[in-house]
C-alpha cells in the first residue's frame, strides 16, 4: 500500500512539474514575442495580396501550429501576422478562454493589421478552434467585407463528440464550448456560417480523433470548398495536429491562396 501511495505521489509531482514547466515556457514565449522566421509582419504587401492572420487552436501556440506552414507562405511572398490568444492568466494555456472573449481579442488584432498595412482585406487561416474562430470573427460587423479568403484546417465547426456535454468550463471554457452538444454550438449555427463574398477552404483528415467525426468539420454553404485530405492523397496518414506539417496540406493551402 505504501508503494502504491509513493507511486501515486510521484505521478502527481511529475504532473505538477510538467505543468509548471509548460507555464514557464509559455511566459517565456510571451516575453520573447512571436518566433522569428514564422511571422514577417514588417514585409511589404505584393500587388493585391491580402495580409494573412494565423490563428492557432486550443492548448496551442502560433509556433507549434504553424512551424512548417508559415515559413512556406513567407517564402511565397505572403505577409503573415499572428498572436497567441485566449489565455486567462499566466498559468493557463493559450486557446482556453471563453471563445467569445477570444473572438473579441482576435478581431481587435485583425483590425490592427488592417490599419497597420493599409490593406482593404485580410485572409484568415485557422486550425481546430482557430478555424472556428476564423468563421466567427468573419461574421462580426466590424469585419464584414474585410475578409478576402478563409482557410480552416480540421476546424471544430460543429464541435466534437470527444468533449462531454456536461464538462466543467472552469479551467477551459473553450473546451466545454466545443462539445457538439454545447449551447455555444447551437447558437453558432443559428445563422449562415460562411459570410457572403468570402471564399473558404476547409481541409480535414480521416485520422482526426480530436474533432470527431471528421466529416462534421465541413460546411455545406456557398463559397466553401471542402476537402478530405485522403480523397486526394489516399496514402497520407495525418493526425489532427500532424496535418499542419504535411506537404500535401501546405500545397493545398498554397494553391488556394494563389487563385485569382
Amino acid at each position: 500500500m505504501l508503494k502504491q501511495l509513493f507511486n501515486t505521489r510521484g505521478i502527481c509531482l511529475l504532473l505538477m512539474s510538467t505543468l509548471s514547466l509548460l507555464a514557464v515556457t509559455a511566459a517565456a514565449n510571451d516575453a520573447l514575442g512571436l518566433p522569428a522566421g514564422v511571422i514577417n509582419g514588417d514585409c511589404e504587401l505584393q500587388g493585391k495580396r491580402a495580409p494573412i492572420v494565423l490563428i492557432h487552436g486550443t492548448f496551442a501556440t502560433t509556433q507549434r501550429a504553424y512551424s512548417r506552414l508559415a515559413p512556406a507562405l513567407k517564402e511565397a511572398g505572403h505577409c503573415l501576422f499572428a498572436l497567441n490568444y485566449g489565455r486567462q492568466n499566466a498559468f493557463n494555456f493559450y486557446g482556453t478562454m471563453d471563445i467569445n472573449q477570444s473572438a473579441q481579442q482576435i478581431s481587435e488584432f485583425v483590425q490592427s493589421v488592417l490599419a497597420r498595412t493599409g490593406a482593404e482585406k485580410v485572409t484568415l487561416i485557422g486550425h481546430s478552434q482557430g478555424g472556428l474562430l476564423a468563421f466567427k470573427i468573419a461574421r462580426r460587423p466590424e469585419l464584414l467585407r474585410r475578409i478576402d479568403r478563409l482557410v480552416a484546417l480540421a476546424p471544430s465547426l460543429h464541435g466534437t463528440t470527444r468533449v462531454p456535454a456536461a464538462m466543467s468550463s472552469r479551467h477551459c471554457p473553450a473546451c466545454a464550448q466545443q462539445s457538439d452538444q454545447s449551447e455555444f454550438m447551437q447558437g453558432f449555427h443559428k445563422d449562415r456560417v460562411n459570410p457572403f463574398g468570402v471564399r473558404s477552404l476547409i481541409v480535414a483528415t480521416r485520422q482526426d480523433v480530436v474533432v470527431t467525426p471528421a466529416s462534421r468539420q465541413f460546411l455545406d454553404e456557398p463559397g466553401v470548398t471542402n476537402i478530405l485530405l485522403q480523397d486526394l492523397h489516399p496514402k497520407v496518414v495525418a493526425t489532427h495536429s500532424g496535418m499542419l506539417h504535411k506537404p500535401e496540406t501546405i500545397e493545398l493551402v498554397s494553391e488556394f491562396l494563389s487563385q485569382p
